[in-house]
């Protein structure tokens, strides 16, 4: 369930680190588009700030790109479409459904030159949802899905983004805050959403999701939130910042029944957004 970039990339770490002579990201695209079947690829999350600009923008997307990833799931946009597209490399797509408000809150970004597009659309996850400090009903949510087939390898994924509500988490028990019930509803009826998108998702096909979850990883320790209600019932394997530090809500998410599995994960914190970017990298398995 996670995006397949059958890629031969360098090790996250080095691209990471920043030393002189470290690969650049047109070496890993380059690398990318000549990669047979066997090797990995790389997906990334990130959750973008309002009140960011092009630059800011551009900085943070290249951080995670530059980290090998050559299809993110961007979360919260409350840009222009334009502004958001010209922060990414001339290489690049943005994947923004139009339709009602909200269709185009999480759009996907991918490498052209490493994926070929078969189909996006936006899918409605709740249409009744939660604002507890007003108590307004806000408007629908949705995430943003797009089944894309890698050019080298022809391998398929079938990847979403999407955000859950926010205040979910009682930290002190690991399970739902019930102070926000409408929230943690909204919660519920969204996995079930998510669920039936990757219950549907073609045999062969991989799927992939990218979120800010907004449920602390390490303490999230019963069937009502995330893990259980997302990645139990899915077999979906997972990084979280969680094991990192740090806030621990945003996740890439991959199925385990399937040839590629998340081998290593980079987290990048140095950027102009609140959250940090999550570049998880997937093997194939031998």
């Amino acid at each position: 369930m996670t995006a397949l970039l059958v890629a031969t990339l360098l090790p996250l770490s080095a691209l990471a680190a920043g030393a002189s002579g470290a690969t650049t990201s047109e070496d890993v695209r380059s690398e990318a588009r000549s990669a047979g079947p066997a090797g990995r690829f790389s997906v990334a999350t990130l959750n973008l700030r309002k009140g960011m600009r092009v630059a800011g923008m551009r900085h943070d997307i290249r951080q995670v790109i530059g980290g090998g990833a050559s299809v993110v799931g961007l979360q919260e946009r409350l840009f222009s479409r334009p502004a958001l597209r010209a922060s990414l490399p001339e290489s690049w797509t943005l994947l923004m459904p139009k339709g009602p408000t909200g269709t185009d809150d999480n759009p996907i970004a991918f490498d052209k030159d490493v994926w070929e597009l078969e189909r996006t659309w936006s899918a409605l996850l709740t249409g009744r949802t939660w604002r507890r400090q007003t108590g307004q009903v806000a408007h629908d949510q949705y995430g943003v899905v797009a089944v894309l087939r890698h050019r080298a390898s022809g391998h398929v994924i079938r990847a979403v983004s999407f955000h859950l509500p926010n205040h979910l988490h009682n930290r002190r028990n690991g399970g739902p805050n019930y102070a926000n019930r409408a929230g943690v509803e909204a919660m519920w009826r969204m996995a079930h959403r998510v669920r039936a998108l990757a219950e549907n998702t073609t045999e062969g096909h991989q799927f992939v999701a990218m979120c800010d979850c907004n449920v602390t990883e390490n303490r999230d320790t019963t069937d009502a939130l995330v893990k259980g209600r997302i990645t139990r019932p899915l077999r979906l394997e997972t990084n979280y910042t969680g094991r990192a530090g740090g806030s621990g809500i945003d996740y890439v998410m991959g199925e385990r029944d399937s040839d590629f599995r998340i081998d290593s994960f980079d987290s990048y914190r140095r950027l102009v957004t609140d959250h940090p970017g999550i570049v998880a990298t997937f093997t194939r398995r031998s």
